[in-house]
């Protein structure tokens, strides 16, 4: 049974597999539910960030519908959306495989946040509000709590909500849209299976997310700039920690 618990603050969850029984259930505790595609979407990708599964690895949608008690359709519309994010490959009639980065793909994924999310940004700083604040802030806490115990999965989910909800809270559909497509950046560095080359500081990385959040507040300049200078460190880690992944193939 694969269960599926909800923090009830930031809309994070976590996963907890046991074998035996083929059934998918939700235990929410005061948010709304979501939908079977969204909590098999959620499932495969909790999986991905602990490393169960790895960067390459087939995933089969029968197996897949078996483990968590749905239609093979549900599965395949969750692999879809992961598909669109970045985290999985998905080929026309063919197989579906996690997606696996090299140090080119990360840059190229860069090049692109480093248009979108200074804009984005600097549209929330302009429709700031204490429920944004909030919003925000949870995210941090929880990579905060995910960091002082070392859950490498639960930080990146939570690194993951808190980039999206930046797009999602602007309000601009198609600053949202273009967001979702690299969802993956936040941790596009556990699809190059290189983690033991990086740095371990995710306390710090934490920290820099709180500075984000005391940039918005200011205004939409400091938002801009703020946002722009963290994701040039971000890439910069990434670049010295993966410099010897190859270049020259990868997912793009």
């Amino acid at each position: 049974m694969i269960i599926i618990h909800s923090n009830a603050v930031n809309g994070l969850f976590a996963f907890n597999t046991r074998t035996g029984d083929n059934q998918l259930s939700i235990m929410s505790l005061s948010l709304p539910l979501i939908t079977r595609t969204e909590q098999v979407r959620q499932a495969i990708l909790q999986q991905i960030l602990s490393g169960e599964l790895r960067p390459g690895e087939r995933l089969l949608e029968a197996r897949l519908s078996s483990q968590f008690g749905v239609s093979q359709a549900t599965v395949n519309a969750a692999l879809q959306d992961l598909h669109n994010q970045g985290m999985v490959t998905k080929l026309l009639n063919r197989s579906t495989s996690v997606s696996r980065y090299t140090l080119l793909d990360i840059e190229r994924i860069f090049v692109v946040r480093s248009a979108l999310e200074p804009t984005a940004a600097r549209i929330l700083a302009q429709a700031w509000s204490e429920a944004v604040h909030i919003t925000l802030r949870d995210h941090v806490d929880e990579m905060r709590r995910a960091a002082r115990a070392k859950d490498l999965a639960c930080f990146c989910v939570a690194d993951y909500t808190f980039h999206q909800d930046i797009y999602r809270l602007s309000g601009n559909s198609f600053l949202m849209q273009a967001g979702h497509a690299i969802a993956a950046a936040p941790f596009a560095y556990v699809l190059c299976d290189h983690l033991e080359a990086l740095p371990t500081d995710y306390l710090s990385l934490a920290e820099d997310h709180q500075g984000m959040i005391r940039a918005m507040q200011e205004g939409p300049e400091e938002a801009a700039r703020v946002t722009a200078h963290f994701i040039a460190e971000w890439r910069g880690h990434s670049r010295r920690a993966l410099s010897t992944v190859p270049a020259e193939t990868g997912s793009s």
